[in-house]
């Protein structure tokens, strides 16, 4: 899976799932105290934090890929994941507690399911404010490092104040870039990473003649376009790495006008 913002976190947001399910386990809540053991406790409240945790990073992914929401914030995006997640979330809270504790009915999950996505909705909404405020860090980290590079490190022939963030071990073949919240994730004939910035403003960095944004979503630098093709939905440019990239309805009669969709 490519890596994103949201599972870029991970590492930070485990030790609270992993804490958190031990306090349930400890604490006991929904009556569970009183006829289940700590380990039986422990391990019904750390399945469920962890399918809980990872189904709403996987549902917030996904609406990140849908152009209806792109306009979101991450925590709004988080909220409606968590909403979203609670659905498969309940089936798997009465599986498991079915299968640990007592049998739990399915006619249960009208009953189970609001409390589920209460909860879970809060949670994600904390989860999506720690992904903006570490965003906004990363992005005072980033200005900084880009503020202190040496003049002799820009590239002579290009767009200096966009090629001196991309990685070095991408190389300067610029394919394409594509949009993936606040992050902008770079293709290059060397593979591709993610660095902290807008579209928009790589687009300013790099001028009107490096290439053109084929979607709200992706810009393909000039030269990068080995072929096209049209899917049931949309015409694809597939560029010189094999990568396939969408082109929408208000970028194709510019991408015509290029060339590209001959």
């Amino acid at each position: 899976m490519r890596e994103t913002p949201y599972f870029r976190s991970i590492p930070h947001q485990l030790p609270w799932v992993v804490g958190l399910a031990i306090i349930m386990a400890v604490t006991g809540p929904f009556g569970l105290y009183a006829y289940t053991g700590l380990g039986v406790r422990l391990v019904y409240f750390t399945a469920t934090g962890m399918l809980f945790w990872l189904q709403v990073l996987g549902f917030a992914v996904l609406l990140s890929r849908v152009e209806a929401f792109q306009r979101w914030s991450i925590t709004a995006r988080m909220a409606l994941a968590g909403v979203l997640a609670a659905i498969p979330g309940t089936v798997e809270i009465i599986i498991l507690h079915s299968w640990l504790i007592r049998p739990v009915p399915f006619r249960a999950f009208w009953e189970i399911y609001p409390q589920t996505a209460f909860l879970t909705a809060v949670i994600a909404v904390l989860v999506g404010l720690f992904i903006e405020r570490r965003l906004h860090a990363d992005a005072d980290t980033e200005r900084a490092r880009v503020a202190a590079l040496p003049a002799d490190e820009i590239p002579k022939d290009g767009a200096p104040d966009f090629f001196r963030r991309m990685p070095p071990a991408l190389g300067r073949d610029l394919l394409a870039l594509e949009m993936e919240d606040h992050y902008l994730r770079i293709h290059t004939a060397l593979g591709s990473d993610l660095i902290l910035l807008r579209l928009r403003d790589a687009l300013a960095e790099l001028g009107p003649s490096s290439g053109r944004q084929v979607h709200r979503s992706w810009w393909v630098a000039e030269g990068a376009v080995a072929s096209a093709e049209r899917d049931a939905r949309r015409p694809m440019l597939v560029l010189r790495n094999g990568l396939r990239v969408p082109v929408s309805k208000t970028y194709r009669d510019q991408v015509k006008q290029a060339g590209w969709l001959a």
